[in-house]
C-alpha cells in the first residue's frame, strides 16, 4: 500500500504501462461471481496489464457487502504481481471513507475517487468532498474525471486537488485532449496524468510522454493473453520508434471503431450512460467471465448480440486475439 506521504513518489515510479479495470462478473442467476473475478485477474495479467483496478462499473446494483467482497477477492487474486487499486466513491461520504479505509486494510495500493453523483453540484463541492475524504484516510488516491459522475472537474479543480499529499494521479476520461493537456501544464509535475482513451495513446505517448494508460477496457477487449497489439505499439512509441508504432496502431482501427462507437454514450455531457451490456458481451467473447447485467439495466437480446458479433468478426481481429474464436450468444 502507498500511504499519503509517499503517494506521489510511488505513482511516478510504479504507474507505468497499461492499467485496466473490468466489470463485476455475475452468474446467470445474478449472483456475484467470485471465481469469475479471479479468472479475469489471471486473464488481464496474461494481457500484460501493468496494474489492475476494480469496482467502478456497477456499484449501484451491488450491496455494500458484495462490493467489499469483490474488492477483497480482486486484490487477493492479484497477489502483488501488479499494483491493485479499487474504486471507493459512494453517495455517502462516510461510506466512501469506510470503503477507502477497507481498501487500505486489505492491501490495495491505492483507491480511485470521482465526483459523487448527488453532492457534486459545483467545482467547490467536488473539492470539498475529495479533500474531506483525503483528510480522513491514509492511502494513495487517483482522481477519476468522467461525465458519468454528472460533472467534469476543470483543470483548475484538478490542480487544486493535486496539492493534497495523497492525490497522485488523474484518469481524465472526458474525451478531450486539450483538457488533459491543460492538466499536464498545471500539475503534471505533481501527479501522474493519463488520458485513458486508447485512440489517443499514440499521440499522448509520443508528444507528452504519457507513462500510463489508466483504467481502460481496451486492455482486455482489444488484447488477449495470446496477443497484445496495444502493448506492442506502446512499447515502440515509448522507445521513440514512432513510425513502427503508428503502423501497428492503425492496424487496430477496425476493432477500435467498434469500441469507440460503443462508448459514445459515456461522453454525453447532458447525461452520460454506460455501455455495460455491450462491454460484458464483448468480455464473454474474449473468454473472460462477465455474465449478465443486473436489473434494472437491460441485457442484450439475441439479435443484438448476433449483430455485435458480426461486427467483431468483420474487424478481422477476433481470430488473431482468440485463436479458433467462434461467436457465442
Amino acid at each position: 500500500m502507498a500511504n499519503a506521504a509517499e503517494a506521489k513518489d510511488w505513482a511516478r515510479e510504479h504507474m507505468k504501462g497499461l492499467w485496466t479495470s473490468p466489470m463485476y462478473p455475475f452468474t446467470a442467476d445474478f449472483k456475484l461471481d467470485e471465481a469469475g473475478i479471479r479468472h479475469n485477474v489471471e486473464y488481464m495479467i496474461g494481457c500484460k496489464a501493468g496494474g489492475l483496478g476494480f469496482g467502478f462499473s456497477e456499484p449501484w446494483v451491488v450491496s455494500r457487502e458484495e462490493r467489499t467482497r469483490a474488492f477483497e477477492t480482486a486484490v487477493d487474486a492479484a497477489k502483488k504481481r501488479v499494483p491493485a487499486y479499487v474504486h471507493t466513491t459512494d453517495h455517502s461520504v462516510e461510506e466512501t471513507i469506510a470503503f477507502t479505509r477497507r481498501a487500505a486494510a486489505i492491501g490495495a495500493d491505492a483507491v480511485m475517487i470521482w465526483a459523487p453523483f448527488e453532492w457534486a453540484k459545483t467545482q467547490e463541492m467536488v473539492c470539498q468532498f475529495i479533500e474531506y475524504v483525503a483528510s480522513k484516510t491514509d492511502i494513495a488516491i487517483f482522481l477519476y474525471n468522467t461525465w458519468h459522475s454528472g460533472i467534469c472537474m476543470t483543470p483548475e479543480t484538478v490542480e487544486r486537488l493535486s496539492r493534497i499529499p495523497a492525490v497522485c494521479a488523474l484518469k481524465d476520461a472526458v474525451n478531450d485532449v486539450a483538457h488533459t493537456v491543460r492538466c499536464w501544464e498545471l500539475c503534471g509535475d505533481r501527479i501522474v496524468i493519463s488520458d485513458p482513451l486508447e485512440e489517443h495513446l499514440l499521440v499522448t505517448t509520443l508528444h507528452f510522454n504519457q507513462q500510463v494508460l489508466l483504467g481502460t477496457t481496451p486492455v482486455f477487449l482489444m488484447q488477449s493473453p495470446h496477443h497484445q497489439p496495444i502493448q506492442q505499439y506502446w512499447e515502440l512509441a515509448r522507445a521513440g520508434k514512432g513510425a513502427e508504432a503508428a503502423r501497428l496502431f492503425y492496424e487496430l482501427q477496425p476493432l477500435r471503431s467498434i469500441w469507440t462507437e460503443m462508448y459514445q454514450v459515456l461522453w454525453n455531457k447532458d447525461g452520460a450512460l454506460h455501455p455495460l451490456p455491450f462491454i460484458k458481451h464483448w468480455m464473454d467473447q474474449m473468454g473472460m467471465r462477465a455474465g449478465p447485467v443486473r436489473p434494472p439495466m437491460t441485457n442484450l437480446t439475441s439479435a443484438e448480440k448476433a449483430r455485435f458479433n458480426e461486427r467483431l468478426d468483420a474487424s478481422g481481429w477476433m481470430n488473431r486475439l482468440v485463436p479458433g474464436w467462434r461467436a457465442s450468444t
